[in-house]
């Protein structure tokens, strides 16, 4: 249904800020939870904060190696 409003780079870019918010975000809440769940304050979040980064930093490694957003090189001109 998005893919009539949206054209694909459009998509491409929508998903990988997605992606990126996610993986930032999900690893503390759960941090959060864990601190609350297990009663042990600084631990969950701090661990969540540092798998976040780690993520992080593993997809923008993925996306430097592969400049093409979408998984299609467009500059390469192979024939």
């Amino acid at each position: 249904m998005i893919s009539k409003w949206l054209s694909a780079p459009y998509r491409a870019y929508l998903s990988l800020g997605t992606e990126i918010a996610l993986s930032l975000s999900l690893p503390i809440i759960l941090g959060s939870y864990v601190d609350g769940y297990f009663g042990i304050k600084p631990i969950g979040i701090l661990s969540g904060v540092i798998l976040g980064l780690i993520l992080f930093f593993f997809r923008i490694v993925r996306l430097l190696k592969d400049p093409g957003l979408d998984g299609r090189d467009s500059e390469r001109g192979d024939k």
